[in-house]
């Protein structure tokens, strides 16, 4: 399978059997990875639990096991490329190529490996019974904050293996603040802040009300018209942003679907008003390895900028512990729902609580 990229072509190469067609109401993932043999047995077992039916995955030249792992498990897709990420948009026509081949007419969850959604209810609703809800009132996706948690300690001394329950290793989070602004691509709203904000862009949550206004106005303006942001005397004039934490997992797809960057922005879609949760499990004992890896490979947006950021403040703070005051352990899904970080309704209350 071949997909445009840029001025390359991405062959992805099966190292598994065809999925073939999809049976009636299939729930179906799909993840890009590189060496995420760690995550992974806890990546599944959460997704299989929530009732993903099968798995597609795209490995990028892991060199961990992580191909051979996943190429062992009977419910999961895998392909790989050895491509460059940032000519493939950072991930994002893979996912595309491999959406349009085996997505079509099914629900798809489309998340990294260190991602677990979770939604109003999902301790005992499962996605049949979300997704069942969403095509009766005509929605066709669900977007979501993603939440970074991390651990009480140093994360050099997080004692986490394979398999490990993560909550148990990473349970807490930054209730807030968070900052949501409109924006033109679905799903509408752009949202940053937390403890990434917090701990390594500083500077940004501390700018003064007309900073924030020149930033909005440059920022608006990149959106709108894409290939700015790489007009050299535009991006000299753009301060570092910490990340966009809009992601749009959930998607009923069909031949016209698309992801426009990574998962963050998607083609046109009826949003549900019900909101979930990505649980962000990226802060572990090997974050900063990761950090200086990713750093050196330079193949993540604006040359890693952003994994540069992260290293560097590791370097000069080895034993940094991501906790303060404010951090609040996870505790269940009614909790988030309560401190407005998830959107619940009447209506998906009263599904869920429906026999199947």
């Amino acid at each position: 399978m071949t997909t445009p990229s840029g001025s390359c072509h991405v062959l992805l190469e099966r190292l598994t059997v065809s999925a073939g067609a999809a049976a009636p109401r299939e729930i179906r993932a799909f993840s890009g990875c590189r060496n995420e043999r760690l995550r992974l047995p806890a990546f599944l077992r959460h997704y299989r639990a929530l009732g993903v039916d099968r798995f597609f995955i795209v490995d990028n030249d892991s060199s961990d096991g992580t191909a051979e792992y996943l190429a062992e498990q009977p419910d999961v897709q895998v392909f790989r490329t050895s491509n460059r990420f940032h000519e493939a948009r950072y991930g994002t026509d893979w996912l595309n190529a491999l959406l349009a081949e085996f997505g079509i007419g099914c629900w798809c969850v489309t998340v990294d490996i260190d991602e677990m959604l979770i939604y109003p209810g999902s301790e005992t609703a499962s996605l049949r019974t979300l997704t069942a809800y969403l095509e009766k009132h005509r929605y066709e996706a669900m977007s979501c904050l993603l939440l970074d948690l991390y651990p009480a300690g140093p994360l050099n001394e997080t004692a986490y293996h394979a398999g490990d329950d993560l909550l148990a290793a990473a349970p807490y989070f930054d209730p807030g603040p968070y900052q949501q602004r409109p924006i033109d691509v679905c799903p509408g709203v752009l949202v940053r802040g937390g403890m990434r904000e917090r701990i390594f862009y500083p500077e940004f949550r501390a700018r003064t009300l007309g900073a924030k206004i020149h930033d909005a106005i440059l920022n608006r303006v990149a959106l709108r018209v894409p290939f700015l942001r790489n007009v050299p005397r535009l991006r000299a004039r753009r301060r570092p942003t910490p990340p966009c934490l809009t992601k749009v997992p959930l998607v009923l797809w069909d031949r016209t679907s698309a992801y426009l960057n990574c998962t963050h922005w998607i083609s046109r879609k009826i949003v549900a008003p019900e909101t979930g949760t990505l649980l962000h499990f990226k802060f572990l004992h090997d974050f900063h390895a990761r950090a200086i890896h990713e750093t050196a490979r330079g193949e993540h947006y604006d040359a890693a900028t952003e994994y540069r950021r992260y290293a560097e403040k590791l370097e000069a703070h080895p034993d940094i512990t991501l906790m303060y005051e404010g951090s609040t352990r996870f505790e269940r899904t009614t909790q988030l729902v309560g401190l407005g970080l998830m959107q619940d309704s009447p209506a998906w209350s009263d599904a869920r609580r429906q026999p199947m």
